[in-house]
Protein backbone atom coordinates (compact mmCIF):
# COMPACT_ATOMS: atom_id res chain seq x y z
CA UNK A 1 0.00 0.00 0.00
CA UNK A 2 2.39 2.12 0.58
CA UNK A 3 4.63 1.55 -2.31
CA UNK A 4 1.59 2.18 -4.37
CA UNK A 5 1.39 5.86 -2.76
CA UNK A 6 5.15 6.28 -2.88
CA UNK A 7 4.86 5.07 -7.26
CA UNK A 8 1.96 7.22 -7.69
CA UNK A 9 3.46 10.64 -6.10
CA UNK A 10 6.78 9.51 -8.30
CA UNK A 11 4.25 9.40 -11.98
CA UNK A 12 2.99 13.13 -10.94
CA UNK A 13 6.22 14.76 -10.14
CA UNK A 14 7.22 13.21 -13.69
CA UNK A 15 4.50 14.99 -15.25
CA UNK A 16 5.14 18.32 -13.95
CA UNK A 17 8.88 18.41 -13.63
CA UNK A 18 11.18 19.82 -16.58
CA UNK A 19 13.52 17.14 -17.96
CA UNK A 20 17.45 17.43 -16.45
CA UNK A 21 19.22 15.70 -19.06
CA UNK A 22 20.55 18.74 -21.38
CA UNK A 23 23.53 21.09 -20.61
CA UNK A 24 23.21 24.51 -19.40
CA UNK A 25 23.64 25.86 -23.71
CA UNK A 26 21.44 22.84 -24.65
CA UNK A 27 18.65 23.95 -21.97
CA UNK A 28 19.23 27.48 -23.56
CA UNK A 29 18.72 26.60 -27.16
CA UNK A 30 15.53 24.08 -25.94
CA UNK A 31 13.93 27.24 -24.17
CA UNK A 32 14.25 28.85 -27.70
CA UNK A 33 12.71 26.05 -29.38
CA UNK A 34 10.00 25.34 -27.35
CA UNK A 35 8.94 29.23 -27.50
CA UNK A 36 9.23 29.50 -31.63
CA UNK A 37 7.09 26.08 -31.25
CA UNK A 38 4.21 27.93 -29.39
CA UNK A 39 4.38 30.35 -31.56
CA UNK A 40 3.38 28.28 -34.86
CA UNK A 41 7.16 28.69 -35.53
CA UNK A 42 8.34 25.02 -36.73
CA UNK A 43 11.10 25.78 -38.89
CA UNK A 44 12.90 27.80 -36.34
CA UNK A 45 12.23 25.50 -33.80
CA UNK A 46 14.05 22.78 -35.65
CA UNK A 47 17.52 24.98 -35.72
CA UNK A 48 17.11 25.79 -32.02
CA UNK A 49 16.61 22.19 -31.48
CA UNK A 50 19.46 20.98 -33.82
CA UNK A 51 21.54 23.43 -32.04
CA UNK A 52 20.76 22.18 -28.83
CA UNK A 53 21.66 19.00 -30.37
CA UNK A 54 25.38 19.86 -31.71
CA UNK A 55 25.95 21.22 -28.38
CA UNK A 56 25.88 18.02 -26.18
CA UNK A 57 28.29 15.98 -29.44
CA UNK A 58 29.15 12.56 -26.78
CA UNK A 59 26.56 10.16 -27.81
CA UNK A 60 28.07 8.02 -25.23
CA UNK A 61 28.05 10.87 -22.03
CA UNK A 62 25.00 12.54 -23.53
CA UNK A 63 22.99 9.96 -24.20
CA UNK A 64 19.97 10.80 -22.53
CA UNK A 65 19.56 14.68 -23.57
CA UNK A 66 20.45 13.42 -27.42
CA UNK A 67 17.70 11.05 -27.47
CA UNK A 68 15.10 13.88 -25.94
CA UNK A 69 16.32 16.34 -28.41
CA UNK A 70 15.82 13.68 -31.21
CA UNK A 71 12.38 13.01 -30.12
CA UNK A 72 11.87 16.83 -30.29
CA UNK A 73 12.71 17.38 -33.46
CA UNK A 74 11.08 14.58 -34.75
CA UNK A 75 8.26 15.54 -34.04
CA UNK A 76 8.71 18.96 -35.22
CA UNK A 77 9.74 17.71 -38.52
CA UNK A 78 6.73 15.74 -39.20
CA UNK A 79 4.09 18.66 -37.96
CA UNK A 80 5.95 20.94 -40.24
CA UNK A 81 5.47 17.88 -42.99
CA UNK A 82 1.50 17.96 -42.30
CA UNK A 83 1.40 21.95 -42.71
CA UNK A 84 3.38 21.99 -45.70
CA UNK A 85 3.14 18.51 -47.69
CA UNK A 86 6.86 19.51 -49.08
CA UNK A 87 9.29 16.91 -48.92
CA UNK A 88 12.12 18.95 -47.12
CA UNK A 89 11.15 18.68 -43.78
CA UNK A 90 11.37 15.00 -44.34
CA UNK A 91 14.86 14.95 -45.88
CA UNK A 92 16.09 16.89 -42.91
CA UNK A 93 14.58 14.50 -40.45
CA UNK A 94 16.28 11.20 -42.63
CA UNK A 95 19.88 13.06 -42.66
CA UNK A 96 19.52 13.47 -38.67
CA UNK A 97 18.48 10.20 -38.00
CA UNK A 98 21.25 8.76 -39.80
CA UNK A 99 23.55 11.32 -37.99
CA UNK A 100 22.22 10.23 -34.66
CA UNK A 101 22.49 6.11 -36.09
CA UNK A 102 26.10 6.62 -36.91
CA UNK A 103 27.00 8.52 -33.77
CA UNK A 104 25.56 5.48 -31.80
CA UNK A 105 27.09 2.82 -33.64
CA UNK A 106 30.29 4.45 -32.99
CA UNK A 107 29.95 5.06 -29.47
CA UNK A 108 28.73 1.18 -28.97
CA UNK A 109 30.69 -0.87 -31.28
CA UNK A 110 30.14 -3.74 -29.27
CA UNK A 111 25.92 -3.18 -28.84
CA UNK A 112 24.33 -3.47 -32.64
CA UNK A 113 21.79 -4.26 -31.54
CA UNK A 114 21.12 -2.11 -28.62
CA UNK A 115 17.68 -0.77 -28.38
CA UNK A 116 18.02 2.99 -29.24
CA UNK A 117 19.39 1.73 -32.40
CA UNK A 118 17.18 -0.26 -33.51
CA UNK A 119 14.37 2.87 -32.72
CA UNK A 120 15.80 4.91 -34.60
CA UNK A 121 16.65 2.69 -37.13
CA UNK A 122 12.72 1.96 -37.72
CA UNK A 123 12.67 6.02 -37.26
CA UNK A 124 14.43 6.43 -40.11
CA UNK A 125 13.19 3.84 -42.47
CA UNK A 126 9.67 5.51 -41.59
CA UNK A 127 11.12 8.65 -43.08
CA UNK A 128 12.40 6.56 -46.20
CA UNK A 129 8.97 5.15 -47.01
CA UNK A 130 7.28 8.62 -46.81
CA UNK A 131 9.63 10.20 -48.91
CA UNK A 132 9.29 7.08 -51.54
CA UNK A 133 6.49 9.06 -52.68
CA UNK A 134 7.93 11.88 -53.88
CA UNK A 135 10.60 9.52 -56.29
CA UNK A 136 14.18 9.12 -55.69
CA UNK A 137 15.20 12.39 -56.31
CA UNK A 138 13.20 14.06 -53.52
CA UNK A 139 16.34 14.85 -51.59
CA UNK A 140 18.65 15.96 -54.19
CA UNK A 141 19.49 19.63 -54.72
CA UNK A 142 17.98 21.88 -57.47
CA UNK A 143 19.88 21.35 -60.57
CA UNK A 144 22.01 25.11 -61.07
CA UNK A 145 20.66 26.83 -63.74
CA UNK A 146 22.83 27.39 -66.94
CA UNK A 147 24.45 30.83 -67.13
CA UNK A 148 23.19 33.02 -69.45
CA UNK A 149 25.04 33.22 -72.69
CA UNK A 150 27.98 35.53 -73.38
CA UNK A 151 27.73 38.64 -75.08
CA UNK A 152 30.01 40.95 -76.26
CA UNK A 153 28.58 44.65 -75.50
CA UNK A 154 30.12 47.63 -77.65
CA UNK A 155 29.21 49.90 -74.90
CA UNK A 156 30.42 49.38 -70.92
CA UNK A 157 26.84 48.69 -69.02
CA UNK A 158 26.43 51.21 -66.11
CA UNK A 159 27.46 49.22 -62.92
CA UNK A 160 24.62 48.15 -61.04
CA UNK A 161 23.06 50.18 -58.44
CA UNK A 162 23.50 48.56 -54.91
CA UNK A 163 20.96 46.64 -53.70
CA UNK A 164 19.78 47.63 -49.60
CA UNK A 165 20.12 45.15 -47.18
CA UNK A 166 16.67 44.24 -46.27
CA UNK A 167 15.41 45.19 -42.67
CA UNK A 168 15.38 42.65 -40.05
CA UNK A 169 12.12 41.92 -40.13
CA UNK A 170 12.45 38.76 -37.85
CA UNK A 171 11.49 38.91 -34.15
CA UNK A 172 11.37 36.91 -31.07
CA UNK A 173 7.62 34.83 -30.60
CA UNK A 174 5.86 36.49 -27.51
CA UNK A 175 5.79 33.99 -25.07
CA UNK A 176 2.10 34.69 -24.10
CA UNK A 177 0.82 33.03 -27.41
CA UNK A 178 0.11 29.70 -27.02
CA UNK A 179 -1.46 27.85 -29.64
CA UNK A 180 -4.89 26.24 -27.45
CA UNK A 181 -3.86 22.96 -28.59
CA UNK A 182 -1.36 22.88 -25.70
CA UNK A 183 -3.95 24.28 -23.04
CA UNK A 184 -6.00 21.35 -24.30
CA UNK A 185 -3.39 18.42 -24.16
CA UNK A 186 -2.43 20.14 -20.95
CA UNK A 187 -6.09 20.00 -19.68
CA UNK A 188 -6.56 16.15 -20.69
CA UNK A 189 -3.29 15.11 -19.06
CA UNK A 190 -4.32 16.66 -16.17
CA UNK A 191 -8.05 15.75 -15.53
CA UNK A 192 -6.41 12.10 -16.03
CA UNK A 193 -4.25 12.55 -13.00
CA UNK A 194 -7.05 13.90 -11.53
CA UNK A 195 -9.49 10.65 -12.30
CA UNK A 196 -6.11 8.17 -10.94
CA UNK A 197 -6.08 10.51 -7.65
CA UNK A 198 -10.17 10.19 -7.42
CA UNK A 199 -9.76 6.66 -7.56
CA UNK A 200 -6.90 6.05 -4.99
CA UNK A 201 -8.88 8.25 -2.80
CA UNK A 202 -11.76 6.02 -3.00
CA UNK A 203 -8.55 2.98 -2.25
CA UNK A 204 -8.28 4.79 0.63
CA UNK A 205 -11.68 5.23 1.80
CA UNK A 206 -12.63 1.61 1.19
CA UNK A 207 -9.68 0.71 3.15
CA UNK A 208 -10.53 2.19 6.22
CA UNK A 209 -14.13 1.00 6.23
CA UNK A 210 -13.09 -2.61 5.80
CA UNK A 211 -10.48 -2.23 8.90
CA UNK A 212 -12.38 -0.92 10.79
CA UNK A 213 -15.19 -3.57 10.07
CA UNK A 214 -12.57 -5.80 11.28
CA UNK A 215 -11.57 -3.87 14.23
CA UNK A 216 -15.36 -4.30 15.31
CA UNK A 217 -15.62 -7.77 14.78
CA UNK A 218 -12.17 -8.13 17.18
CA UNK A 219 -14.02 -6.35 19.73
CA UNK A 220 -17.11 -8.22 19.28
CA UNK A 221 -15.21 -11.45 18.91
CA UNK A 222 -15.41 -12.77 23.39
CA UNK A 223 -17.60 -9.64 25.00
CA UNK A 224 -17.60 -11.37 27.63
CA UNK A 225 -13.66 -11.86 28.12
CA UNK A 226 -11.09 -9.46 27.60
CA UNK A 227 -8.49 -9.08 24.83
CA UNK A 228 -5.43 -11.66 24.75
CA UNK A 229 -2.33 -10.07 23.80
CA UNK A 230 -2.28 -11.41 20.26
CA UNK A 231 -5.96 -9.93 20.15
CA UNK A 232 -4.70 -6.54 21.32
CA UNK A 233 -1.56 -6.93 18.46
CA UNK A 234 -4.14 -7.36 15.73
CA UNK A 235 -6.45 -4.82 16.88
CA UNK A 236 -3.74 -1.86 16.64
CA UNK A 237 -2.54 -3.38 13.33
CA UNK A 238 -6.31 -3.15 12.16
CA UNK A 239 -6.69 0.33 13.76
CA UNK A 240 -3.20 1.94 11.83
CA UNK A 241 -4.08 0.40 8.80
CA UNK A 242 -7.43 2.63 8.96
CA UNK A 243 -5.45 5.26 9.63
CA UNK A 244 -3.51 5.48 7.00
CA UNK A 245 -6.11 4.88 4.62
CA UNK A 246 -7.88 7.57 5.65
CA UNK A 247 -5.00 9.53 4.97
CA UNK A 248 -4.21 8.60 1.74
CA UNK A 249 -8.49 9.15 1.14
CA UNK A 250 -7.85 13.53 2.22
CA UNK A 251 -4.62 13.57 0.71
CA UNK A 252 -5.49 12.65 -2.57
CA UNK A 253 -8.78 14.10 -2.56
CA UNK A 254 -7.42 17.59 -2.18
CA UNK A 255 -4.36 17.11 -4.79
CA UNK A 256 -7.58 15.68 -6.82
CA UNK A 257 -9.85 18.23 -6.07
CA UNK A 258 -6.64 21.24 -7.24
CA UNK A 259 -5.65 19.30 -10.39
CA UNK A 260 -9.26 19.19 -11.33
CA UNK A 261 -9.25 22.38 -11.46
CA UNK A 262 -6.32 23.37 -12.91
CA UNK A 263 -7.81 20.64 -15.54
CA UNK A 264 -11.12 22.88 -16.07
CA UNK A 265 -9.08 26.44 -16.44
CA UNK A 266 -6.64 24.77 -19.45
CA UNK A 267 -9.41 23.81 -20.84
CA UNK A 268 -11.48 27.26 -20.76
CA UNK A 269 -8.12 29.34 -21.60
CA UNK A 270 -8.07 27.10 -24.74
CA UNK A 271 -11.22 28.09 -25.71
CA UNK A 272 -10.75 31.60 -25.10
CA UNK A 273 -8.48 31.40 -28.19
CA UNK A 274 -8.87 35.20 -28.97
CA UNK A 275 -7.25 36.36 -25.65
CA UNK A 276 -3.56 36.99 -24.86
CA UNK A 277 -2.73 33.88 -22.76
CA UNK A 278 -0.36 33.13 -20.38
CA UNK A 279 -0.43 29.23 -19.73
CA UNK A 280 2.23 27.33 -21.62
CA UNK A 281 2.38 23.26 -22.53
CA UNK A 282 4.99 20.84 -24.40
CA UNK A 283 5.17 17.45 -24.10
CA UNK A 284 8.36 15.87 -23.76
CA UNK A 285 9.58 12.20 -23.76
CA UNK A 286 12.93 10.20 -23.55
CA UNK A 287 13.49 6.05 -23.69
CA UNK A 288 13.31 6.26 -20.18
CA UNK A 289 10.70 8.52 -19.26
CA UNK A 290 7.65 10.82 -20.58
CA UNK A 291 6.02 14.20 -18.86
CA UNK A 292 4.46 17.92 -19.50
CA UNK A 293 5.95 20.90 -19.14
CA UNK A 294 3.96 23.72 -17.81
CA UNK A 295 4.66 27.30 -17.72
CA UNK A 296 3.01 30.11 -16.04
CA UNK A 297 3.35 33.35 -16.55
CA UNK A 298 2.55 35.95 -13.69
CA UNK A 299 2.22 40.06 -13.48
CA UNK A 300 1.81 42.68 -16.25
CA UNK A 301 3.12 43.06 -19.42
Amino acid sequence: MHHFFAHLLAVFLAVVAPPESLSPEAGEHNTAAMRFYDAGQLAPAVDEFYAAYQSMPDARRDREGRELLLGSMRMTLLNLYDQTGEPAPLCRLQSVLKEHIDALAAAYPGEPEMLELRSVRARHDEATQQLAAFGADACEPPPASAPPPVVAATTPAPPPAPIPAPPNTASAPSSDDIPPRHLRIAGGVTLGLSAALLGVMSYGIATEAIQRARVAEVKNRSPDCPLTPTDLEDLRALQQDAHFGRRIAIGTGIAAAVTTALGVTLFALARRSARTKRWSAAPWWSPWGAGLTLRVQLGAD
